[in-house]
């Protein structure tokens, strides 16, 4: 707990001008995983490091909701392909997150646990909620 109190004595609060590589997480302002991915991913977003990398669709309008299809989920090419094999070209973020919730997501034919990682961590950067992952 000492680290903590060290950290408050020298500025470290979140938010504060100067933020580095030396800085506790909590200067970032993230409180939960969710936070952190969230802000990785408009990083990603603004640096155009999202488009570069190869990702599938990306989402056009603000929120992503259970209706969207799946591309609006950013998932790499090799994800988002898998699942319309799987599931079908109209496949749906609510689709996914049924399959997930059920703990039938890896049974989709090239869904191995990488793949179905990356479906976890986008589901969260989407700000839906996900079970832990029991694998």
């Amino acid at each position: 707990m000492a680290e903590v109190n060290d950290a408050f004595d020298r500025g470290h609060t979140a938010g504060h001008s100067g933020i580095g590589p030396e800085c506790p997480v909590w200067c970032l302002g993230v409180r939960t995983v969710g936070d952190l991915v969230g802000l990785l991913v408009e990083a990603g977003r603004l640096s155009g490091l999202h488009a570069a990398a190869g990702v599938d669709g990306g989402h056009e309008h603000e929120r992503v909701t259970v209706a969207c299809p799946v591309g609006c989920l950013g998932l790499s090419a090799h994800v988002a392909n898998a699942l319309r094999h799987g599931l079908g070209r109209s496949v749906r973020v609510g689709d996914v997150l049924g399959l997930l919730h059920s703990g039938r997501l890896d049974e989709v034919r090239e869904m191995g646990a990488r793949r179905v990682g990356e479906v976890r961590t986008a589901l969260v950067a989407a700000g839906f909620p996900v079970p832990p992952d029991m694998g």
